[in-house]
């Protein structure tokens, strides 16, 4: 059993509200007009009870899977424009949960709407109405007018990501507290946890290296088994792989302990400390790939802003993501992209594994890496991205694999090469940003765009 919160599980959490306005007369007016009966109170109310149950009904019918849709409520209000104490108290037992209002109303719901926004400080959308959200917004609170359901649940898919990042608490497995290979790491996680609410719990090497020691040796060899079982070619022993694989169930463990959702650790800290790489004859790598492909993002060499942008691009794409560094040519806008970790899930999380290799990291034949083929996928068009050591930028390029290069070597060698449309302009653009980028399958450029405005980012494009 699974028992990490993934964030690509996040669930939103809507309130639906419904405000009923429930006249003091009959009488016709500038602002009504009908007969006696169908002006009376107690008409207003049967209506609204029945618009009410309408409301629930479409509502519960059309959220999305990202959604948990808290117990709806109606709050009813007279044309003195007051709603009492007693209807808000209907909202109390949610108004630690809620992530977002869902306003309706029988008329005039923009008062409920626009009461509701000013007294909780929390996100309130209404569908068809723009009143309230142009009253919210000019007092600085977050609200959304939208046309239909389908608006709805995009806003709720990208609230989804921000609440994502929010509940995200990375495993550090380090001593030092600032990488010596990524500089910028100390200051990117310092600005990201302030900016997006993403935690963090630093665990020494040798806590890992004694969780190794304890991982269930059955499931190592189930695990194991399994990879060689599922790779087209295995160019390594057995006995090396499964020191990889403990790695792997070691962090997990680790991530258990200490409510943790997200991994990194830095390579540059423990490969020369040797307790859990030459020592035990692993590396990060194999963890890395099956993290992800499990939802969970894991970044190499103790980047946060890379796990950072490994966050949004799962959610938004509900796929595995490849991470690497940026080769570029002055000459040819042909960019070298590579690392050694990709997942066998980067074209969906609900589809088909990817045919992989397994190979040796090392010379003397020790350390888990996956390759895949990029060069199966010619043509294809996907984004890489990064977000800069202040995330308050994320640089978005967008390109097409050409090829792949160093599928049959050790190392650090696997490599997409990826046609570009300036390599010079994307060279001088990356200096803002940092080593690290992560690369997703598709387009995703709109929805990062999206959610720049929500979250405050700006989106730099090459």
């Amino acid at each position: 059993m699974n028992d990490i919160q993934k964030p690509i599980d996040t669930k939103v959490k809507v309130k639906p509200i419904f405000g009923i306005l429930i006249h003091r007369n009959n009488e016709e007016g500038p602002c009504r007009f009908g007969s006696k009966e169908e002006l009376d109170p107690k008409m207003d109310e049967i209506r609204g009870e029945k618009s009410f149950k309408r409301f629930c009904s479409d509502v519960k019918k059309n959220l999305s899977e990202k959604t948990e849709m808290l117990n709806p409520v109606s709050i009813k209000f007279k044309d003195n424009w007051i709603i009492k104490e007693e209807e808000f108290r209907k909202l109390e037992s949610d108004s630690e949960k809620v992530d977002l209002y869902l306003v309706g109303g029988n008329g005039h719901l923009h008062f409920p709407g626009a009461t509701i926004g000013e007294r909780y400080k929390e996100p309130v959308a209404l569908i068809g109405d723009t009143f309230c959200p142009a009253n919210l917004r000019a007092e600085n609170l977050e609200s959304y007018g939208l046309l239909d359901y389908s608006e709805l649940n995009h806003l709720i898919s990208l609230l989804q990501i921000r609440k994502a990042l929010k509940n995200t608490r990375i495993l550090r497995v380090l001593d030092r507290e600032i990488s010596p290979g990524i500089i910028n790491t100390h200051i990117g996680l310092k600005y990201i946890k302030e900016k997006f609410g993403m935690d963090y719990k630093d665990v020494p090497i040798e806590e890992l290296a004694e969780e190794i020691d304890k991982v269930d040796q059955k499931k190592v060899e189930e695990i194991t088994d399994r990879l060689i079982e599922g790779a087209e070619k295995v160019h390594m022993e057995r006995k090396y792989i499964i020191p990889s694989v403990s790695f792997y169930l070691g962090v997990k463990n680790l991530m258990r302990e200490y409510s943790c959702n997200a991994f990194t650790t830095d390579c540059f800290e423990i490969c020369p400390d040797g307790r859990v790489t030459s020592k035990i004859k692993a590396v990060p790598c194999l963890a890395h790939s099956l993290l992800k492909d499990e939802g969970i993002p894991s970044a190499c060499e103790g980047d946060i802003s890379a796990l950072l942008t490994m966050v949004v691009l799962m959610c938004i794409s509900k796929k595995s993501i490849y991470m690497g560094n940026l080769y570029l040519s002055s000459t040819k806008n042909i960019m070298r992209f590579g690392h050694n970790v990709p997942g066998l899930k980067m074209k969906g999380f609900d589809k088909p594994d990817l045919p992989y290799e397994i190979r040796n990291f090392t010379v003397s034949g020790w350390g888990v890496t996956i390759h895949y083929d990029f060069s199966q996928d010619k043509g294809e068009k996907i984004i890489i991205a990064r977000f800069n050591p202040l995330a308050d930028k994320i640089l978005v390029i967008k390109g097409e694999i050409e090829k792949c290069d160093g599928f049959g070597e050790i190392g650090c060698r696997l490599v997409a090469l990826v046609k570009v449309r300036d390599s010079i302009d994307i060279f001088h653009k990356s200096c803002d940003f940092g080593r690290h980028f992560t690369m997703v399958y598709g387009d995703y450029i709109k929805e990062i765009k999206e959610l720049g405005k929500i979250m405050n980012f700006e989106v730099v494009e090459a």
